[in-house]
């Protein structure tokens, strides 16, 4: 089982004429998870992505000199896959998983202090009558300001935090979970912002985010709101399934 989250694109490079940076980042990881061993362990499934995505980049002529300096053009995908046979759940990147009873993420370091600093700066305009909601939902100018800031956190990637992008992801940071104890696993990525046992729970939360704070700047803050003509501020996956002892 796994959930696979491609980053929002952050570059005009794009490699794919039919799909976004993120989303062919997120079909490379699937096609991994497809063909992965059952006995494979958390370092062989991350050197298959790793190499699988270098693949990718090589296809499309792109030099690893060039990556290295504009990380922001990597194909970037978290991921959360639970393992039968070692009963772990892997978290490589921001992804969540609940299990026993216990919410477990793996944030990016740097991204709560920059999404208070988008909060900060929208909710002084709306203060200011400088712009509505609206408008913002229009073009968010919030994001504006930020964006520089996220693009360099991309130089940190598998430095100080995990994702898949096809350089040898950084293992110390990423999460294993013993839920070998657990009866029921879910496994979401980081687009429900309030995680529960049942999707129906989880829709009904992020519902109600969306109907309060579209532009995710009070209760819950992010780096990005709800755009219009979007039905949520990030795409989603989470799958919940029970574990039969033998």
């Amino acid at each position: 089982m796994a959930v696979i989250d491609g980053s929002t694109s952050k570059a005009a490079v794009q490699l794919s004429p039919t799909m976004r940076n993120g989303r062919l980042a997120m079909m490379l990881v699937s096609e991994v998870v497809e063909r992965l061993s059952p006995t494979a362990t958390c370092k062989e499934f991350c050197d298959l992505v790793t190499h699988h995505i270098h693949t990718c980049y090589k296809d499309h002529h792109l030099s690893r000199e060039r990556l290295i300096a504009h990380p922001e053009e990597r194909l970037t995908a978290s991921v959360a896959v639970y393992s039968l046979y070692h009963e772990e759940v892997w978290m490589v990147g921001d992804c969540q998983c609940l299990a026993g009873g216990e919410i477990y993420d793996n944030p990016k370091p740097e991204e709560g202090r920059i999404a208070r600093k988008r909060s900060v700066i929208i909710r002084q305009m709306l203060d200011e009558g400088k712009a509505d909601v609206d408008t913002l939902r229009c073009h968010d100018l919030g994001r504006d300001v930020i964006v520089g800031e996220i693009v360099q956190t991309c130089h940190s990637q598998n430095v100080q935090f995990a994702v898949a992008d096809g350089f040898p992801i950084a293992m110390q940071h990423v999460r294993h979970i013993d839920v070998s104890g657990a009866a029921e696993v879910v496994l979401a990525t980081d687009g429900y912002p309030f995680l529960h046992p049942t999707l129906e729970a989880s829709e009904a939360a992020l519902a109600a985010q969306l109907r309060d704070d579209p532009l995710c700047i009070h209760h819950y803050l992010a780096t990005k709101g709800m755009m219009q003509g979007n039905v949520s501020f990030d795409d989603r996956a989470y799958v919940r399934f029970s574990i039969e002892k033998s």
